[in-house]
């Protein structure tokens, strides 16, 4: 069980609601206020009230408020109201309307010059940011918020910047910048009097310290939330509390208390319809009482994949199928779980695919528009030539008349218009050659499409015909799964590093280089190979020092230590071993990594061609399929960053890769 942070709730802050029994006296108010600000002003305190006890109640008196706003021309009313809306999108996943709402408010907003309200919209913009996995702009509209809220001396604001901006960097995984957020806000928060600002700030320091396995102590924050969080209109933050104290109870062995509390925080859940938390909750409390009541936990699951499938939430989907997973290995029930995971591949497949497709028809794009950029520049430079010589045509015309001067303006034209001219056909040769590489890059993409894109996939056909004409039984058609699922990862894989390459061709790599310590990332792909490595019993070892400084684009490096951990288990036998190590300022200026395994190696003449696109590669120890294509971009990454990549094999008995890096801007040629 993971604990959790109710984005929402942190990002737009906490509201202080007026007691229940004044309720009744500001419908009684509404009813006989007439039609004017005073009226807008009373839904607008109803709406606050409802806000975190009847979200759908809070939408209706919102939506009627936006009306007589609007009815009124009253800006301040018609953007408060539209903020409170896009928050209420925000909080259903409605993401476009959402941000439609906050752009309406903040036109407003900046109308009326109410610097506080303009801020509260930064920070919505920076929730809608956090929802869409954009940290960088959130902690920019973040950090907006926070410089208003500095220059009002608005402490309330101040703190509840310092949540948002500790949110984030507790997403990004900086928890160290994340505590030292939330340790601020609660040094602020210990001289007002408790609100749920303050159990907002105990739960995510609880977080931080769960994150860092330190159960009892984030049990300890948790607890003293629930102490203070007790009020009704409080209750987004007690969920939170509760789950997460369930989350520590689970991890210390208390599974009787998980339960109990995660419980309580569903039943929470329902009644505000917060639907993605109301799955976790339940994938949550399934997998506390998988152990004593399975049969429990597997209706929990499916509540979960009902739900996920009602909001379309595919993501969630895939989590809710991991746990039927899971309870079905628990209980031996090896048969249901293998079905179960087929489908979570499947969906997983399907997500990928689509992404995929939509990154081809970028490329397709991005290559039609180039040309017909290219043809229309063309039309006008012939065009501009028609014009010059009518242009030389009336010049001679005049020049009967007034030849001295004549002469002399038309000196002075055709000199300017031969300069023109040839700045044009320098610009059309220069178009002429981006046009030739686009060309050759096609030619290169249709021969890799070819050659290994296009095997896989008719060994996938070919698979299906032979399936279909032998008329096969269930039984048999399953023993074609293994290799219909193989070909297609191997189709997938080729297809992602061609993406990668077209990328960089069409629309040019943006590098986007800085000094980042690799370490963190060897120690990321290991763990991201782990199943594979354990598949063929081989061993993965790191024996890099703790700092292994590099400068280049992150992404880029990342793709080459993943794609040689790949290849290293490819081509090492069963029980073999992988091991990485570095080599530090060696060549002076260069720190290079290492990626050595044991396993086929690489004939003498076959290393000569092994980073060309056309390289003939050999299908892996198991079998796996293979591609020539990622060699040849880890060489090209190397370079593009002011390095190279080199290579030492011995036939059978192994290979290591090795490759170097800037440690710094300073030795970037």
């Amino acid at each position: 069980m993971k604990a959790k942070t109710l984005l929402l709730l942190c990002l737009f802050g906490s509201f202080q609601m007026m007691a229940q029994n004044k309720l009744p006296s500001l419908l009684l108010k509404l009813k006989k206020a007439p039609a004017d600000t005073s009226k807008a002003l009373i839904i607008q305190s109803i709406t606050e009230y409802y806000r975190n006890i009847k979200p759908d109640s809070a939408g209706i008196y919102a939506r009627q408020g936006l009306q007589l706003s609007e009815k009124l021309n009253y800006v301040y009313g018609k953007a408060a109201f539209s903020r409170f809306l896009a928050e209420l999108d925000l909080n259903e996943g409605k993401m476009d309307a959402a941000k439609q709402k906050f752009g309406t408010a903040m036109i407003l907003f900046e109308q009326t010059g109410r610097k506080k309200d303009i801020a509260s919209v930064h920070n919505g913009l920076g929730a809608w940011a956090i929802k869409q996995g954009d940290y960088p702009e959130a902690t920019k509209q973040f950090l907006t918020a926070l410089k208003t809220f500095e220059t009002a001396r608005d402490t309330g604001g101040i703190i509840q910047a310092y949540i948002k901006l500790g949110v984030v960097n507790q997403q990004i995984k900086e928890l160290d910048k994340a505590l030292d957020y939330f340790r601020m806000g609660l040094a602020l928060d210990k001289h007002a009097p408790a609100t749920s600002r303050t159990g907002t700030l105990l739960n995510n320091t609880g977080i931080i310290y769960f994150y860092r396995n330190d159960f009892r102590t984030a049990l300890k924050f948790f607890s003293d939330g629930l102490k203070i969080i007790n009020k009704p209109e409080w209750a987004d933050v007690r969920i939170l509390l509760l789950s997460n104290a369930g989350a520590a109870y689970e991890k210390l062995g208390n599974f009787k208390a998980a339960a109990r509390l995660e419980s309580e925080a569903l039943v929470l859940i329902r009644e505000r319809h917060l639907k993605e938390y109301e799955i976790n909750t339940l994938i949550s409390l399934a997998s506390v009482l998988s152990r004593d009541k399975p049969d429990s936990s597997r209706l929990l699951l499916n509540q979960a994949l009902r739900i996920s499938r009602e909001i379309n939430q595919r993501y969630l989907m895939m989590e809710v199928y991991q746990g039927i997973v899971d309870l079905y290995k628990q209980q031996g029930k090896y048969k249901e779980a293998e079905y179960t995971l087929e489908r979570k591949i499947k969906l997983q497949d399907s997500l990928f695919t689509l992404k995929k497709a939509k990154d081809i028809a970028g490329l397709q794009s991005n290559y039609d528009l180039a040309n017909a950029t290219i043809k229309l520049q063309r039309s006008e430079i012939n065009n501009q030539q028609m014009r010059n010589h009518r242009n030389v045509i009336l010049a001679a015309g005049v020049a009967l008349l007034f030849i001295t001067l004549t002469l002399i303006m038309f000196y002075l034209k055709m000199r300017n218009l031969n300069r023109q001219l040839l700045k044009r056909k320098d610009i059309l040769r220069q178009q002429k050659e981006a046009l030739d590489q686009q060309n050759e890059f096609k030619n290169k993409l249709f021969s890799i499409i070819g050659h290994d894109l296009r095997s896989p996939i008719a060994t996938i056909v070919n698979l299906m015909e032979a399936a279909e004409e032998n008329d096969l039984s269930a039984e048999d058609f399953i023993a074609f799964i293994p290799q219909l699922k193989d070909q297609s990862k191997a189709t997938l894989e080729i297809l992602d590093k061609l993406l990668i390459w077209g990328k960089s061709q069409l629309k040019g790599t943006k590098y986007n280089r800085s000094v980042f310590n690799a370490k963190e990332m060897i120690l990321k792909n290991v763990e991201l190979y782990k199943n594979p490595a354990l598949q063929k019993m081989i061993k993965v070892t790191d024996e890099t020092p703790n700092e292994i400084s590099i400068f280049g684009d992150s992404t880029q490096v990342d793709f080459i230590i993943r794609n040689l951990l790949a290849n290293a288990i490819k081509y090492t036998q069963r029980g073999g071993e992988i091991r990485f190590s570095a080599s530090l300022n060696q060549p002076a200026g260069f720190n290079a990594i290492h990626v050595q395994d044991n396993g086929v190696g690489i004939a003498k003449g076959a290393q000569q061609r092994i980073f060309e696109r056309n390289n003939q590669s050999q299908e892996g120890t198991a079998q796996e399929k293979r591609n020539s294509i990622g060699l040849m971009l880890c060489k090209e990454f190397a370079e593009a960053n002011g390095g190279k990549i080199e290579l030492e094999s011995e036939l059978g008995r192994g290979t290591r890769f090795s490759f170097y890096l800037p440690s710094d801007e300073q030795n970037v040629n």
